[in-house]
């Protein structure tokens, strides 16, 4: 397995792959023991027999990392019910700008950089549109 964490011998748990001199093994019960010299002890247990394991509970035992969880089929679509997309400009210079604005006109947005620019000799500016997102399953998707 290419990826690979270490775990406290104290968290594996029934179904945790491990890895154990160069192999995978799948356990399948896990108990806790006390060294007769004190001490906790884990006692790995693994599918299709074989000696069980025993080491210190604070032991690091390798694992691999868990998969990412898969997400359920999701689209994006722009919610535009509460409020309408934002559109903020900046100047990349200086970091003035005007107020944000609802207004799509982007003449608007352009003529306010192009007055900057006059008076202040800053050419570089930086154009925003927040908008807000809604994801929707697929399967409430409308065609």
């Amino acid at each position: 397995m290419p990826s690979e964490q270490l775990r406290c011998a104290v968290r594996i748990r029934r179904g945790d792959l491990v890895h154990v001199q160069g192999e995978w093994h799948e356990v399948c019960a896990v108990r806790l023991e006390r060294y007769a010299t004190g001490g906790t002890a884990v006692v790995l247990t693994f599918a299709g027999g074989g000696r069980p394991l025993r080491v210190p509970a604070d032991h690091l035992v390798t694992v691999p990392l868990p998969k990412p969880p898969r997400p359920p089929g999701w689209v994006f679509v722009e919610d535009a019910s509460d409020s309408p997309a934002v559109h903020e400009t900046e100047c990349t210079t200086c970091g003035e700008g005007p107020e944000p604005t609802v207004s799509q006109d982007v003449a608007v947005r352009h003529l306010w950089c192009a007055e900057h620019a006059a008076r202040t000799g800053h050419t570089g500016f930086l154009a925003l549109r927040v908008g807000l997102l809604r994801a929707v399953a697929v399967h409430e998707v409308r065609h």
